[in-house]
């Protein structure tokens, strides 16, 4: 994907954009948890066509209606889950090679993860073109991959104009191989006690410059992000079993429940109990 953009003496801006579209799909769930957390190197595009649930973005959860739009940068742990007696609907496209950046942010990195809007009045232009994405994608029709990589680009582009004062997209950060290692490694084994110095002999660095590396790529330290793994996969146990406190805070990696609350509260905002009760399904 090719993006020129800059404003050259205050002229219009300039872009070239062409999109390739990595998959397209329409969920239909009744059940509970939908998904668990999980995290994808190419950036999502999410429409929610009917129903309510709960979608979780690292250390928050948005209640999400009809009608909302959420478009998820790439390496952002997320997951998404009904509500109680609801059948949530949705359908998303993934595509290669872009950051999406609000510019309403500030230059807040932390806060440029994902875009959360509700477009109820644009919703028909919405499920048109997320419609046509998803049956070019998955139809035998002749260049029918290249018509979806037309119409996400065509799409993108048409929400950039629409939201020119609050949207930016560039190209985004390619990941070395071994920080992709080193990412993998935590998600496989974020129960375990991982220390930055064994990641660094993985990753054949010393420890500041895994840190800068990793950063530059997950806009998170290593630490940091196997603090998020853990807060994510616990917050799916927290919903979706009966395990208590102390069983969750063992199985996510946590040394005691004390500190598993501590940093649980620090991160989400509430107690793992709170959450518990406030978004159990």
């Amino acid at each position: 994907m090719e993006i020129l953009d800059k404003h050259e003496n205050d002229n219009s801006t300039m872009q070239s954009i062409y999109l390739k579209v990595l998959y397209a799909k329409k969920f239909s769930t009744s059940n509970n948890i939908n998904s668990r957390i999980h995290f994808h190197p190419f950036t999502e595009f999410y429409f929610i066509l009917d129903g309510k649930g709960k979608f979780s973005i690292e250390d928050r959860v948005i209640n999400t209606n009809k009608d909302d739009f959420f478009i998820i940068n790439s390496n952002v742990g997320h997951s998404i889950y009904s509500g109680e007696d609801e059948n949530l609907v949705y359908i998303s496209f993934g595509v290669d090679s872009i950051f999406v950046k609000n510019l309403l942010n500030d230059d807040n990195i932390d806060e440029d993860k994902y875009i959360y809007k509700n477009i109820e009045k644009d919703q028909d232009y919405f499920i048109k073109s997320f419609d046509i994405i998803n049956e070019e994608f998955n139809s035998n029709n002749i260049f029918a991959q290249s018509m979806a990589n037309a119409k996400a680009s065509e799409f993108v582009i048409t929400l950039l104009r629409k939201f020119e004062d609050e949207i930016v997209i560039t190209n985004d950060i390619k990941i070395n191989k071994q920080i992709d290692y080193i990412k993998n490694f935590i998600d496989n084994n974020y129960s375990e006690d991982i220390k930055l110095e064994s990641l660094s002999k993985m990753a054949y660095m010393n420890k500041f410059h895994l840190i800068a590396e990793f950063k530059q790529s997950y806009r998170v330290t290593p630490i940091d992000y196997l603090i998020l793994k853990r807060i994510e996969v616990t917050k799916n146990l927290l919903i979706s079993t009966n395990h208590s406190m102390e069983e969750i805070s063992s199985i996510v990696g946590f040394n005691s429940q004390s500190y598993f609350n501590q940093v649980f509260r620090k991160k989400v905002g509430l107690t793992p109990s709170q959450f518990r009760k406030n978004h159990r399904i």
